[in-house]
């Protein structure tokens, strides 16, 4: 009886040990073909664009030739819902050495989740032109953040939350909204609940310890074959008081660009703001507001692809600036992505 009973725990020792076998097997091969699909979705990418510019302020020059950005991207995805993106970059006198700029999960396709470090959705910013339209520079904000939305193939929603950078505690908030109007434009709204916590705001912000200011934009794109029409504007939802005089930070950019001769690209741009400074040049004197943004703009582009990867472009600006000199601004870019 014994030994009919040890026969049967070693066949049941057996059968275990067996499958356990079969389960990391199974384990293993799984994996395997999860690489193997990491593998084969990985994409990178890296961008390199050189300028060199020139621009005169009440007869006064300035010039400089930078290495304006360097920035590499990469994307896996291990399964249809789940996918990891890395992005670095480097900017001359900006980001030195180069800095992680984005990291973050994704979770799902229609209803969706993603996690990490990224740039939130609020704003469009789509631009022909060298130089940065004012909107971007007023709201564009990366943050460490929580996101969740839903997309499908006209629209998108989403919404998270973060953390400001003089908080303990997780109380920002932020929606987006984005629709497609078939072939023919693109148009979305957003929301923030503090406008002073975007990259253009924060130094300032941590000086001057502001009450939250929400602010919210709105932009409209409309394609008509080769041309295109872009439209933004962003702006603080009330006024605040910085010491001892009221603003309302706002901005907008229009542009008009058209795609012709099949490798040439040309565009117009008309922008400005309002109470929007991008620091302060005393900090015992805070009131002297240094990089305060130019209150009307506009000017032209025009660029050539001269190979797949590589586009050079020239950009003229004018610049009305309320209580300074106008600027005319000239800058020239290579740029190369692969």
């Amino acid at each position: 009886m014994k030994t009919v009973k040890g026969l049967f725990i070693a066949a049941a020792a057996a059968a275990f040990v067996g499958n356990g076998f079969a389960q990391r097997e199974e384990a293993a091969e799984e994996l395997s073909a999860m690489a193997q699909r990491g593998i084969e979705t990985f994409e990178w990418g890296v961008l390199l664009e050189a300028e060199g510019f020139y621009a005169n302020a009440g007869g006064e020059s300035e010039s400089d030739l930078v290495l304006a950005t360097v920035e590499f991207t990469a994307d896996a995805a291990v399964a249809e819902w789940l996918s990891g993106h890395v992005g670095l970059l480097w900017e001359e006198d900006a980001t030195d050495p180069m800095a992680l700029d984005e990291g973050f999960i994704t979770l799902g396709t229609g209803f969706y989740a993603q996690a990490g470090k990224f740039y939130l959705p609020f704003g469009n910013f789509e631009s022909v032109f060298i130089s940065d339209p004012l909107t971007l520079e007023l709201a564009e904000i990366n943050k460490s953040s929580v996101l969740v939305g839903y997309g499908a193939e006209l629209f998108d929603l989403s919404a998270g939350v973060f953390r400001g950078d003089d908080e303990d505690v997780i109380r920002n908030f932020y929606a987006a909204a984005n629709v497609k109007i078939g072939e023919t434009a693109a148009v979305g709204a957003y929301f923030l609940s503090d406008l002073l916590e975007t990259d253009g705001a924060a130094d300032l912000n941590a000086l001057a310890g502001i009450e939250k200011q929400a602010g919210a934009g709105a932009y409209a794109n409309i394609f008509v074959g080769p041309a295109m029409v872009n439209c933004e504007f962003v702006s603080a939802l009330s006024e605040f008081t910085f010491f001892g005089r009221d603003y309302l930070p706002m901005a907008y950019s229009v542009e008009a660009s058209v795609n012709f001769a099949d490798k040439w690209a040309a565009g117009l741009k008309f922008e400005g703001s309002d109470d929007f400074w991008g620091g302060v040049d005393d900090t015992e004197n805070p009131t002297a507001l240094d990089g305060l943004f130019h209150e009307t703009g506009f000017g032209a582009v025009i660029s050539y692809s001269f190979h797949d990867n590589a586009v050079i472009g020239a950009e003229y600006m004018r610049l009305l600036n309320k209580g300074a000199d106008d600027t005319d601004a000239i800058s020239v870019q290579l740029a190369f992505e692969i």
